[in-house]
């Protein structure tokens, strides 16, 4: 059995973080989208910009609501029009009514393995990138780690940056801890949580095992740390306001938390806490705009896209939501914001590939099993 220490005796296995393989898309889908509703005209009839004759009405699935919020009033005004947003908790909302044949939804911000999963069942409209503006805002860095293409085809503009970091109190640590092994050290045993997901622990525990978290080779091991650690833990935070809330409320020093929510807990609500990646590396993906097949607004939602890209707008992401835009806005940030969200080069980043239904499977296994244990 691996014995529980600061994670150091973790390391030696190999490690194969960037040299993944990348596994097939997934989820069986169910019937095609597209039907329903719907312009008579595509984004790819868009030839030139700006587009002409905007609908008149824009429906958004974004779950950035502070940014939604600033984006209903900003574009809207600039447009003339009506724009609606409905904030969603899980992908499954948005994807379910696509693979029905939307109607309804005009724009999504969608993760990438559900883009990827819409791209492969044809639900998405091509976007012409090409004559958008605003597409040249995009940083390399992201065009080149975000999942929006097939066959030279392009169905998603970048929006932001995801990283799963560890999350920690600034005060309680002298320094940034080096390694996913805090959340396994009895020193803070009753002030340490996890998140209560199967993926998202699965992968925290095979990174620090030395795994590969795409594609792990010791399902055992994973299950085994993660029921060392289970007595460790003052508890699993379920959404993102509770695990929020775990520091804000300072009933916990270390875990898992989104960038974006530690950006809110430290500037928005005064928390001690900030976050690193560790020694072992921390999984980060992307959101994107994008257009579903079926859309009764495309036009104004292609425009709605490229005007989302603009500098001026993506830097309201960041103020409102913490998560690092898809386009450079360094011009724009105060130097604490600046020192918070660049990322050294150093950090070992893994991109959140779409799993393969064994690895999806095998984790929904052992999260079960740890629960109960």
């Amino acid at each position: 059995m691996r014995k529980v220490t600061d994670g150091s005796t973790s390391l030696k296995r190999r490690r194969f973080l960037q040299g993944a393989a990348t596994t097939g898309a997934a989820a069986a889908a169910g019937c095609l989208g597209g039907g329903g509703g719907g312009s008579d005209r595509v984004p790819m009839d868009v030839t030139e910009w700006p587009p002409e004759d905007l609908e008149s009405n824009l429906n958004l699935w974004n779950w950035y609501d502070s940014w939604a919020e600033y984006a209903i009033d900003a574009f809207g005004e600039e447009f003339d029009v009506d724009v609606s947003n409905s904030g969603y908790s899980s992908a499954d909302q948005w994807y379910s009514q696509l693979q029905a044949g939307n109607d309804e939804i005009d724009n999504i911000a969608a993760t990438t393995n559900w883009v990827e999963r819409s791209i492969e069942n044809d639900f998405l409209h091509e976007i012409p990138v090409d004559v958008m503006p605003a597409w040249d805002n995009i940083t390399d860095r992201i065009k080149e780690a975000s999942s929006y293409q097939q066959d030279g085809s392009v169905y998603g503009v970048p929006e932001s940056l995801v990283l799963y970091p560890l999350t920690y109190n600034d005060e309680y640590f002298d320094s940034a801890p080096d390694s996913w092994g805090v959340l396994w050290d009895e020193e803070h045993e009753g002030n340490l949580c996890m998140w209560d997901n199967a993926t998202v622990s699965c992968q925290i525990a095979a990174l620090y095992t030395g795994q590969d978290p795409i594609q792990p080779d010791d399902y055992d091991e994973i299950e085994e740390v993660l029921i060392q650690q289970k007595p460790l833990l003052q508890t699993y935070w379920g959404d993102y306001q509770q695990g929020m809330s775990l520091f804000v409320n300072e009933d916990v020093v270390a875990g898992p938390l989104t960038m974006g929510r530690t950006y809110t807990a430290r500037f928005q609500e005064g928390a001690p806490v900030h976050y690193t990646a560790p020694q072992e590396g921390a999984m980060y993906t992307s959101d994107l705009f994008v257009i579903p097949q079926g859309a009764p607004n495309p036009i104004a939602s292609l425009q709605f896209t490229n005007w989302a890209s603009e500098t001026e707008n993506a830097a309201q992401l960041f103020e409102t939501m913490g998560y690092q835009p898809a386009v450079d806005i360094s011009d724009e940030l105060s130097e604490e914001d600046a020192e918070f969200t660049n990322w050294p080069d150093e950090w070992d980043l893994v991109f959140s590939e779409t799993l393969s239904d064994e690895v999806r499977s095998r984790y929904d296994e052992i999260w079960t099993a740890v629960k109960a244990a």
